[in-house]
């Protein structure tokens, strides 16, 4: 396939090789993967953008005055801007800014004349009577394959009587395949009744798929009186937003009656506005009731009276635009211009990597012949024409089960690989990919499973997929980056996670001979084969959320987990509890605490130590003062601990406007998770994540460590990852409580256990993210121990299990060598 490559790709990916060092210096060691959600802006465009900003004067647009003409000019520079890209002038179409994409599909759905009877203010049309038959009704149809946008138009057109429908590929198809009238010419057929106005959307290119739809049914359906079954004129709305990432439309020669679309799509910035391009032959399909700042000539506050702007484009832009960010798209064109040398050069690139990367994932197998991936694709990549630049996929296990694209997005970001997960706002090609029902998307919504979140699989069917698409500034380098990172993460030690494909199961003949394979691979001199009585082994604490926590030899019980246990967060200016995910030097800061507990020490290499008096407040001898802050969403009530800390945490971490802050006793955040007893009252709960107390299991670890050695044996991680010890690797679990097991994984099924005279109820498993590759003693990033769980325990690679103490009401310790025993349930 590679050699497939013409010299005109490696050409253009060497000269996009080099404008990503001079335009995109921040790219370095990213691989971006999701153009179609945003493609990125050059650093070009920012900066004649601030130097343009930096030297003009611009006023509000509806002004007269010399700095307001200036900005009336750009606007109008760009609309013109905006039709040369798509190869036609005012005289074709009218360009409406909008908010973005969506904000223009909104206004279409608001001012279609679906009903001229009805919807408009014309006394002669009001007066007729229109026969009530199934026929006369105005419909909207849309692609079965549309984003959610598009498809929320439905909800606007139901409640106007107009009849609504989805339509497959094939159906447009069919619908198009008999003979229909000119719509123009039959406007005054008596045959064709004139009180009706449809609308049929389709996208140019699917943002799930990436497959282009023919641009030809445009006027197949403009000239189809009976489309769809359905009588009168009909109007194509082109959904351009996707297909715009990489390409354009000739509107010169295809000609939609409108066309939806958002700037960031193009090249990145701004984000904020997108455009509702007009045909002006249709511009008598709309409508608009509203009126705005800027949209009339004329109007009353005392009579209603009021006359609306000649100008399609300045009657339907409601109040001040937003002059600056139209700016901006100026300088947005100018850029892809210099950075691609050439948009069709440019798109073809995007096109050759997509097919590249589609033709690798389609062909590999596993050892037995299985294959890796599911791709989701009715076009084959056999022309640029019908496809974009957009794989869809998923991934198996050798076995042939899914692997659920949370944990395939976890172990890209060991690799910095950035893409999109999940249905992509196109539930209609999410149903017809993954075969999924309206029955089981409903009963996956009853399930837990919302839009956005990462329930990847249900019963074992995925939820979602993997979508990996290439902008104009994407390279051979990011596609080989991709093709490393799911060739080591699935197939080269794929027989290595085959050792843990059975460890859930509870006994067994094949579990047994299990532990005779893991016994072998085992470090005898660090673990011992385990027959001893379940005990608790360690306990740790960790005072500052994120921060460096030290072990107890015996622990204070509270109402919300170990006392003094993330009792503490560091917060930025937004009130956002910051973690070693975006902030890893974090693991540095060492916290302490007397036993008096009255200074919290706070100690970072090179810095001297800050101590704050947990007594008097703050060392200027005032109170603390109340503020909040966030943890995962939740509203969190704490007290900041003053300006001391405050200028140390910046200096530390070289980051601003970072505070201390303790929460507060009365502060009411509580546990989310459920226990197997619905029934009980969900727990208090400190600054943790999730529960009041992370336990993990020895025999988990000592499986784990067994897992990572043979991957580095097997050449799959770095001696770095190999030499971690048994205490380094607790140390990036984060655990609360060490219990002695028997094997490996068996604290997963415990619902209730007794640790000394505590009684605890399991409220979960905890699921891993990236963050446990952040080494505590250096704060460097690696692949391991996440690669290495994720072999054993696949899914939502799970390792330890969420705690709730049962008898919150009473104080008292947990100790080292405290047994631990199961409590049957009633």
């Amino acid at each position: 396939m590679e050699k497939e490559l013409t010299e005109d790709f490696w050409s253009h990916d060497k000269h996009l090789e080099a404008a990503r060092k001079i335009h995109f210096k921040r790219l370095n060691g990213v691989t971006y993967l999701d153009h179609a959600g945003a493609t990125l802006y050059s650093e070009c465009q920012l900066t004649k953008l601030f130097q343009d900003l930096s030297t003009s004067v611009l006023g509000n647009p509806h002004s007269r005055s010399p700095s307001s003409t200036r900005s009336t000019e750009i606007v109008e520079e760009v609309r013109n801007r905006v039709l040369s890209h798509f190869n036609v002038s005012s005289d074709d179409y009218a360009v409406i800014f909008t908010g973005n994409c969506t904000a223009a599909l909104k206004l279409l759905s608001e001012s279609f004349i679906f009903r001229p009877d009805i919807d408009l203010d014309n006394e002669c049309l009001l007066s007729k009577t229109v026969a009530s038959t199934k026929s006369s009704q105005p419909a909207f149809v849309y692609l079965i394959d549309n984003h959610t946008s598009v498809v929320g138009i439905r909800e606007v057109v139901k409640s106007r009587d107009v009849s609504f429908r989805h339509a497959t590929e094939k159906d447009v198809d069919s619908f198009t395949s008999f003979p229909g009238g000119n719509r123009h010419e039959t406007l005054g057929r008596e045959d064709i009744l004139p009180d009706t106005n449809n609308l049929f959307a389709f996208p140019a290119q699917s943002n799930f798929s990436g497959q282009r739809y023919p641009l030809s049914w445009i006027k197949k359906v403009q000239g189809h009186s009976g489309f769809a079954s359905h009588e009168g004129n009909w109007c194509v709305l082109l959904d351009a937003a996707s297909y715009l990432t990489t390409s354009t439309i000739d509107l010169k020669q295809y000609h939609p009656d409108f066309v939806t679309l958002s700037f960031y799509k193009i090249f990145g910035y701004p984000t904020g506005l997108g455009a509702l391009l007009v045909r002006t032959s249709s511009a008598h399909f709309l409508k608009k009731n509203y009126f705005g700042g800027g949209t009339v000539e004329a109007s009353l506050s005392t009579e209603d009276f009021h006359v609306k702007r000649n100008d399609l484009s300045h009657r339907f832009e409601d109040g001040t635009l937003p002059f600056l960010e139209i700016l901006a798209v100026k300088h947005g064109f100018d850029s892809l211009l210099q950075v691609t040398g050439s948009l069709i050069r440019a798109s073809a690139h995007a096109y050759d990597l997509a097919r590249y990367v589609y033709s690798r994932l389609s062909s590999w197998h596993y050892a037995n012949g299985r294959p890796l991936a599911v791709l989701y694709h009715n076009e084959k990549f056999t022309s640029c024409l019908t496809q974009g630049p957009i794989v869809n996929f998923n991934i198996l296990n050798s076995d042939g089960n899914f692997i659920g694209f949370a944990i395939v997005e976890k172990l890209a970001q060991l690799y910095n690989i950035h893409f999109r997960t999940g249905c992509f706002c196109n539930m209609g090609a999410c149903e017809q990919y993954l075969s999924l029902t309206a029955v089981q998307v409903k009963n996956n919504l009853k399930a837990g499973h919302v839009c956005g979140d990462d329930v990847d699989l249900v019963d074992g069917r995925p939820t979602g997929s993997i979508r990996i698409s290439f902008g104009y500034c994407s390279t051979f380098g990011d596609v080989q980056r991709f093709l490393r990172f799911v060739s080591e993460s699935f197939l080269e030690h794929n027989h290595i996670g085959e050792l843990s494909a059975n460890m859930a199961n509870s006994g067994g003949e094949e579990e047994n001979h299990m532990n005779t394979q893991v016994s072998l691979q085992l470090a005898p001199e660090t673990w011992t084969v385990n027959d001893e009585v379940r005990s608790l082994v360690g306990i740790r604490i960790y005072l500052v959320k994120s921060c460096g926590g030290f072990a107890l030899t015996e622990g204070e019980v509270g109402q919300r987990g170990l006392v003094n246990d993330r009792r503490w967060m560091i917060i930025n200016s937004t009130g956002s509890c910051i973690s070693q995910k975006r902030e890893p030097k974090l693991c540095l800061i060492q916290p302490s605490i007397d036993k008096d507990q009255k200074w919290l020490t706070l100690s970072y290499p090179g810095f001297n130590d800050l101590r704050v008096d947990l007594q008097n407040g703050s060392h200027e001898g005032g109170s603390f003062q109340l503020c909040h802050g966030k943890v995962c969403g939740d509203r969190v009530v704490g007290s900041d601990c003053g300006e001391e800390a405050a200028e140390w945490l910046t200096a530390v971490l070289d980051k601003e406007d970072l505070r201390l802050v303790q929460q507060t006793a009365d502060d009411e955040r509580t546990t989310s998770h459920k226990s197997a007893d619905d029934e009980m009252q969900p727990g208090k709960l400190s600054l943790a994540n999730e529960g009041q107390y992370l336990l993990i299991g020895t025999e988990s670890l000592r499986l784990l460590l067994s897992q990572m050695r043979m991957r580095f044996e097997n050449g799959g991680h770095t001696d770095e990852d190999q030499c971690m010890s048994e205490e380094e690797l607790i140390e990036r679990f984060r655990p609360n409580l060490i219990v002695r097991t028997h094997k490996p994984f068996e604290e997963d099924n415990w619902t209730r256990l007794r640790i000394g005279a505590h009684t605890f109820v399991n409220e979960g498993l905890c699921t891993r993210c990236q963050m446990i590759c952040i080494s505590q003693k250096t704060g460097q990033r690696s692949k391991e121990p996440l690669i290495s769980l994720f072999s054993l325990r696949g899914k939502k690679s799970t390792f330890g299990i969420l705690l709730r103490r049962l008898d919150d009401s009473n104080a008292g310790l947990l100790s080292t060598g405290d047994f631990v025993s199961l409590v049957a349930e009633n």
